[in-house]
């Protein structure tokens, strides 16, 4: 009977080490990349590659740690896994930086091209491939004008260590100085440090602007604690940002773009090359519009009936109806 136990012990081991790794990481854990990670999986499974049974998967969360992101990459290197799949910029500049060999997939990374993951978007040599969240940022600055008809000064929310930030927040600048706005910025390495800017500028803007900035993501119970205390709207390139204090949020699906993620991860696993595959940014049937009249009513803000009309969520007496 003992020899019997050992031999099924040593072939669950050989059938465990045979199992191919998909390692995932991702810099932070909030909603918005727990849904791409979930779309992942979920795409995986479907084409039939499940966790414990055919692929290992292995996720890391680096906790908004650029240093932590980097030992990560360095201990999925050592188990030469089938594929690496970094989310959000800093954890898949962390992957692409240990590996010229192991294909990487990246996720939800704003601008590809010049956190120097990929030369330009469509097919490219190497090992690198993914998907993009660039999001319309003039339209977000637009649709914020036009509920704020009155607004003069915008303060952008963001890290200054986060190259998608740092892209986002010149595309505001832009937008803004197209509008005639002037645009104040409030930054933090940290929740500590960001949600203090807030406090010490919050009176020199009229409204807020969050785009898909990590951190403010990981600090949003605060940031909205102080704009609703002062009544300033916030307007955000991220739907689950949006949800927790926000008055108008117009970005990506991200359990969409991690499907549309999975599904490179799957013709990788299937052994197509990642110079054979595209990375591209999803298109504007994945973009969502979240409207909450509670917080339009506690700020006075009468919310025009097209943007009621147009939008897909909307909060009411506190609850969230699709449309």
């Amino acid at each position: 009977m003992k020899r019997v136990l050992v031999c099924v012990v040593l072939l669950l081991g050989v059938l465990g080490l045979s199992l191919q790794t998909v390692a995932i990481t991702a810099i932070v854990e909030h909603p918005a990349l727990d849904s791409v990670r979930e779309g992942i999986i979920d795409v995986l499974a479907e084409n039939g590659f499940k966790d414990g049974e055919n692929i290992k998967i292995d996720f890391q969360n680096a906790q908004g740690s650029v240093s932590t992101a980097v030992t990560i990459a360095k201990q999925f290197i050592s188990l030469n896994p089938a594929v690496m799949i970094g989310i959000a910029t800093p954890s898949a500049q962390a992957l692409v930086n240990a590996t010229k060999t192991i294909p990487v997939v990246f996720s939800a990374v704003t601008d590809p091209v010049s956190a120097n993951l990929v030369p330009s978007f469509g097919k490219n040599p190497g090992n690198v491939v993914g998907i993009s969240d660039m999001t319309p940022v003039k339209t977000q600055i637009q649709l914020l004008k036009l509920v704020i008809p009155d607004v003069k000064t915008i303060g952008v929310i963001y890290n200054s260590g986060e190259a998608n930030s740092v892209t986002i927040r010149q595309f505001a600048k832009e937008a803004c100085d197209a509008l005639g706005l002037n645009l104040i910025d409030i930054t933090g390495s940290t929740t500590v440090e960001m949600v203090a800017s807030l406090n010490a500028q919050i009176r020199d803007v009229d409204a807020i602007y969050i785009g898909t900035d990590n951190t403010a993501a990981s600090s949003m119970e605060s940031i909205s604690t102080v704009a609703l205390r002062e009544k300033v709207a916030i307007v955000a390139a991220d739907i689950d940002i949006a949800r927790t204090g926000g008055l108008i949020g117009f970005g990506f699906n991200y359990y969409q773009i991690g499907r549309s993620t999975g599904d490179l991860v799957v013709q990788i696993l299937n052994g197509v090359s990642p110079s054979e595959l595209e990375t591209k940014i999803l298109g504007q049937e994945s973009l969502i519009l979240f409207v909450n009249t509670d917080i339009a009513e506690q700020l006075a803000i009468n919310l025009p009936q097209s943007i009621l009309d147009r939008a897909d969520l909307v909060v009411e007496d506190g609850v969230e109806k699709t449309r």
